[in-house]
């Protein structure tokens, strides 16, 4: 029998906890009406995980590990349910649920695109030679959707010129190891930090295609730089309509709240923001995804550089050159 070649991105069981007997409701940027759909149907991509073997057939390796993975994670959650409270630090389901939320922060297309960034400019570029200028037209007219600074354009084309000298980093073999490489360090931090489960009062919360959020409060920084799992006053992921984790620094104290509809409405707000194409939620309560504005374009990958110091053996800082940096901004 042939192998399922429709992959999901988002676990079919995650999302289905957000909806009625696997009905969810759909919410575009496209602006389109929200329309109700099945969960087998969404937040997939054919082949998304299929690596091409020497002798021309699709390895299922990477799907049939994230499956597993999903499995276990999506019983830890409803052990969850079980308990009104969270695994215990040096639990198996602690350790669980720290990969899953690991592999939903790089396995999404948002990461795809930020890998692939090169080749949508060389399609753009339709045989032209990629230069700075060309690089921050395609910036403006498809990226971005405004004009660039001269430094983010610059930077853009070096970071796309690099790409383009190494044709392998632009192979789905590439991609799928920059999804599953920074997984176990991701994991360690996630189990670092101090996890808090909040328990709405109304079961309000919603999900999306990229359901993980890293939040920190707007700073003049945010121009320039962005909000990782170090530096993220908060990392959530809802769970159900009901439930969502919160992962603190690392000096907080582990608990079990409730929040209010307020708390509820601003979470449902930076997943929105944050989110690729969609967002979902319960088909009963279509007004709750209503209330929540999603703009037309997702935030984009954004490229600045700057100086990098390293630290000398007497403790001065010795500055290195300039350095490339990317980010998605989050709001």
């Amino acid at each position: 029998m042939s192998k399922p070649k429709r992959h999901h991105f988002v676990p079919r069981a995650y999302l289905e906890r957000f909806g009625r007997q696997s009905r969810l409701l759909i919410k575009r940027r496209d602006g389109t009406k929200p329309f109700v759909a099945n969960a087998t149907n969404i937040a997939l991509e054919c082949g998304f995980y299929a690596v091409e073997k020497p002798d021309g057939t699709k390895s299922v390796e990477v799907e049939e590990l994230l499956a597993d993975i999903d499995t276990q994670a999506i019983e830890a959650i409803r052990n969850i349910d079980k308990a009104g409270a969270l695994p215990g630090r040096l639990s198996d389901d602690r350790e669980l649920l720290a990969t899953f939320i690991a592999l939903q922060m790089t396995r999404t297309p948002e990461q795809r695109e930020r890998v692939f960034f090169p080749l949508r400019v060389s399609e753009y570029a339709a045989g032209r030679e990629i230069t700075q200028p060309l690089v921050a037209e395609y910036l403006e007219k498809v990226h971005l959707g405004f004009r660039p600074s001269d430094s983010e354009a610059q930077a853009a084309f070096e970071f796309a010129e690099y790409v383009m000298r190494t044709p392998d980093l632009l192979t789905i073999e590439f991609a799928i190891q920059t999804m599953i490489r920074p997984v176990p360090e991701l994991r360690a931090r996630i189990l670092q930090r101090s996890w808090t489960l909040e328990i709405a009062r109304k079961p309000r919360l919603i999900a999306a295609d990229t359901p993980v959020v890293i939040w920190s409060a707007p700073t003049a920084r945010d121009l320039y730089e962005g909000v990782g799992v170090d530096n993220a006053e908060e990392i959530r992921i809802p769970i159900d309509t009901g439930k969502q984790i919160v992962l603190l620094p690392d000096d907080a104290p582990e608990r079990t709240v409730s929040i209010e509809p307020a708390r509820v409405r601003s979470c449902n707000g930076d997943i929105a923001t944050g989110c690729h194409h969609f967002i979902v939620g319960h088909p009963d309560r279509p007004r709750v995804l209503e209330q929540v504005d999603l703009a037309p374009k997702r935030p984009v990958m954004r490229f600045n550089t700057g100086p990098l110091y390293e630290e000398g053996p007497d403790g001065t800082m010795i500055h290195k050159g300039e350095v490339l940096h990317t980010w998605v901004p989050r709001r």
